[in-house]
């Protein structure tokens, strides 16, 4: 990862408070208890999104919400950790599915060894499309899906 795209993930990380993440879906919460449809009634930048998103631009952001806690440049730069962890490991599984996807039949179903861990790797393949869907069962290897 180069450090320019690194410095952008650390910084985009650090608009957040660190109370603010994904619950279960798309559903955001607050892991500090606050209602964030009664916390998001601040604009900045003319978005109404409230103080867990840039609320460090605010004067006092606690002013908004009580709980906001800045996330440091630390949770930042874990963060970029995990996203270059994980692109590694996709690198190393690509050509393994490159190579499985172009087998016939077009629309099928198997569990491989997964080239990242060795653990089992699930692969599935649309019939329609050709598009690859994978996970393997090792808690934070690989998932994706196209």
């Amino acid at each position: 990862m180069k450090t320019t795209e690194r410095e952008g993930i650390i910084a985009h990380e650090m608009d957040y408070c660190q109370h603010y993440g994904h619950g279960r879906g798309a559903d955001m919460v607050c892991a500090a208890g606050m209602d964030l449809k009664v916390t998001r009634v601040v604009v900045i930048d003319g978005v109404k999104m409230g103080p867990c998103v840039r609320g460090h631009t605010l004067p006092n952001p606690t002013d908004h919400c009580p709980m906001w806690v800045h996330r440091t440049r630390e949770q930042g730069e874990a963060r970029a950790d995990k996203i270059e962890a994980s692109t590694r490991r996709m690198e190393v599984v690509g050509p393994v599915v490159i190579a499985w996807r172009e087998k016939p039949p077009r629309g099928k179903m198997e569990v491989v060894e997964c080239p990242a861990c060795r653990g089992r790797l699930h692969l599935s393949q649309a019939a329609s499309n050709g598009h690859v869907w994978g996970r393997c069962e090792t808690k934070g290897c690989v998932s994706w899906m196209e």
